[in-house]
């Protein structure tokens, strides 16, 4: 998905010639460059704990997530394409429903949301979710210890779910465009605003990140279609953006973190336009390569900046 989403923009800023265009291209490339740094540092650092972690087994726990996964995306899909919500409000609806029914399953419900995300543009049925959800329940179970904690897991794990389906012939991505610079001036403004706002209501009201993410798509989903002309793609980017939010503290430390998560998924968001169309889970991966990106800027600034007890200060 990184990959997609930076060879969108690279197109997008090739189509322009002249020295300025050259430049920018070449800001755009030392960018590009360092996000794949970061990315690959953060990648490593979390694929070396996984594999350290001893005594991997199936629990009853593991069984009732499962199911939550695979429930959760048909009825999301119903909610979405039968009854005509749309993606972004049926999974926050669901999402909010089942963290409010049950703490313990409001996670993995809340990914099975992100299945049945997918749209018709996609050529999704109801069997293609279920198996796309089934296929989801599976990879959720498999990564419970792997980048705990980092936003846009959940969201990634329904994207293998559907890539999985798409393997066989189920679904097909559909075809998009590079938002005008315009618009996607100000997708890449709201998505560090909604990542900031789902973390403050997650961490800094205690309410949690389903309820964060939720509570922001809802919002979105609702006020942004008829209030803007590209509404529903600020109602797309700001649920991308909250997946970021979702991240702990021990993850992204503090709002300022935050909004370079939410600026890298709101940059990705635009890039990524073209790709994987009517895929649910592509938010959220863009969420959590955002995440990884800026965890491994931060770890990366961390080794470089000078230790403070060895500063000298008059």
């Amino acid at each position: 998905m990184s990959v997609a989403a930076t060879a969108g923009l690279i197109a997008d800023g090739g189509a322009g010639t002249g020295t300025e265009d050259g430049v920018a291209l070449l800001v755009f490339a030392l960018a590009a460059a360092l996000a794949a740094t970061s990315l690959g540092y953060t990648v490593a650092r979390e694929t070396r704990y996984a594999l350290r972690t001893d005594g991997f087994r199936v629990t009853r726990t593991d069984v009732g997530n499962a199911t939550a996964v695979a429930a959760a995306a048909p009825v999301t899909y119903a909610l979405s394409v039968e009854v005509g919500v749309g993606p972004v409000v049926a999974s926050a609806l669901v999402g909010l429903c089942a963290v409010l029914l049950s703490e313990t399953y409001g996670a993995p419900a809340y990914c099975g949301s992100f299945v049945g995300m997918v749209t018709p543009a996609a050529g999704a049925d109801v069997g293609a979710v279920v198996a796309a959800g089934l296929a989801a329940a599976v990879a959720f179970v498999a990564a419970k210890r792997a980048f705990n904690g980092f936003g846009g897991k959940l969201g990634t794990t329904a994207f293998v779910g559907c890539l999985s389906v798409a393997a066989f012939g189920g679904l097909a991505p559909g075809t998009g465009t590079i938002p005008e610079p315009r618009v996607a001036a100000g997708l890449v403004v709201a998505a560090p605003l909604a990542a900031v706002a789902t973390f403050l209501v997650s961490v800094r009201l205690d309410h949690g990140p389903v309820v964060g993410s939720a509570v922001i798509g809802l919002v979105a989903g609702v006020v942004c279609p008829p209030l803007f002309a590209a509404g529903d793609a600020v109602a797309a980017v700001a649920f991308c953006a909250s997946f970021a939010g979702m991240a702990t503290p021990e993850r992204i430390p503090g709002p300022g973190p935050m909004l370079l998560a939410g600026g890298v998924a709101g940059v990705a968001f635009v890039g990524a336009a073209p790709y994987f169309v009517g895929f649910g889970g592509k938010l959220g991966t863009i969420a959590f390569t955002a995440c990884l990106v800026t965890s491994g800027v931060l770890s990366l600034g961390s080794r470089v900046a000078p230790v403070g007890g060895d500063t000298v200060t008059g």
